[in-house]
């Protein structure tokens, strides 16, 4: 699904607004000709925006840039999440209810007619946006929690995957484990080779501008696979069970410090990451409210374990050497602005099991 590289991602919130005693709902038409959905029923709501730390406190700015109402995060309840397509866009609207007492301003006229409180049948009855007519006739969704984990090759991240989908199964919740498989198992030795490639690069025995197309050919690959798989995932098309957590083994940001430790080795450039990356802006959803955890391995250890593993595509030490100091230089980088547990960490697995809850439960800045 290489053209998922080249949607557009638009996220949303909607926000049904109650009366408790009467169960009736809190309307207004748009009334702007030159806007999508003109005379249609709608409810609080709009494009979440750079500034939004998380969808839900998108969900409290739209409320009170259109009605007035200042909500607590708390008196947000999430409903579901939807997804919608449009010529190249995924849009994708998160929705949420909230119970108020008084009655909605109108602060855009130009924009919508004045609030009204209806019964649902009656808003049926007529056009309305898409969402608002989804959070009527569907029932709540659970909230997914997304989980990160990030770290060098040989860090014991496939380990603390596993062990963090057992204590979730534990709980009885839903869990799906995302990982980089169609790259470690490597029915085509792609790695093997690429490792091969690097190896003859050294040995000026390919020039560098091959490595380079070499390089920018499989980071393309990696790239659009890791966003087949994140798309599957939050759309429910693969199971059509929405998760209640999804954890993944390395992700599509990854990538990014592949990349830069390549630039390191002189043959690839900020150009050619730039051109990859270009619509990495649009995924930037999955990780705005994630938990990211950088399993953050002493170097030797991790050379230790890559000596007795002996994977195909993975001999190369110094290598794995230069790829730990890059994770160290760029972590913070790639994911900035969310809250990351970084301890420099060597643990037995029972020790692991002990830390496992402490972790998983950490605060996150996001809340």
């Amino acid at each position: 699904m290489s053209t998922l590289n080249k949607i557009k991602i638009i996220e949303y919130t909607t926000t049904v607004l109650y009366d408790k005693k009467t169960k009736k709902i809190w309307v207004s038409k748009r009334t702007n000709p030159n806007k999508e959905f003109y005379e249609h029923w709608q409810s609080p709501g709009g494009h979440i925006e750079e500034s939004d730390i998380s969808a839900k406190w998108a969900a409290r700015r739209e409320v009170f840039e259109e009605t007035g109402i200042y909500l607590r995060l708390e008196e947000l309840n999430y409903w579901r999440t939807q997804h919608y397509y449009k010529e190249d866009q995924w849009r994708i609207v998160h929705c949420y209810k909230a119970e108020i007492k008084g009655i909605p301003n109108l602060t855009e006229p130009q924009e919508m007619t004045h609030w009204e409180l209806k019964k649902n049948k009656e808003i049926l009855k007529g056009p309305m946006i898409d969402s608002l007519k989804d959070i009527i006739r569907y029932p709540k969704e659970n909230e997914t929690k997304i989980i990160i984990i990030e770290g060098s090759c040989g860090a014991g991240k496939s380990t603390l995957a596993k062990k963090c989908k057992e204590y979730y199964k534990k709980q009885g919740l839903l869990t799906t484990l995302i990982d980089e498989s169609f790259i470690t198992q490597d029915p085509e030795q792609k790695l093997k080779k690429y490792a091969e490639n690097l190896e003859k690069y050294r040995k000026n025995e390919i020039t560098k501008e091959q490595m380079k197309l070499l390089a920018i050919e499989w980071e393309k690959e990696i790239r659009d696979k890791w966003m087949s798989q994140i798309y599957f995932q939050v759309t429910n098309n693969l199971t059509g069970m929405k998760p209640d957590i999804i954890i993944m083994d390395r992700n599509l940001w990854s990538t990014i410090i592949f990349m830069k430790n390549m630039i390191k080795e002189g043959f690839f450039t900020e150009e050619s990451l730039n051109e990859i990356t270009e619509n990495y802006k649009y995924w930037r959803f999955f990780t705005r409210e994630a938990l990211v955890i950088w399993w953050n391995t002493p170097t030797e250890e991790i050379i230790k374990r890559l000596i007795k593993r002996n994977r195909g595509g993975e001999g190369d030490l110094e290598y794995f050497r230069n790829l730990i100091k890059t994770y160290k230089e760029y972590m913070l980088e790639v994911y900035q602005n969310i809250k990351i547990v970084d301890r420099e960490t060597l643990v037995t697995i029972e020790e692991l099991d002990e830390l496992l809850p402490e972790i998983l439960n950490e605060k996150r800045i996001r809340n």
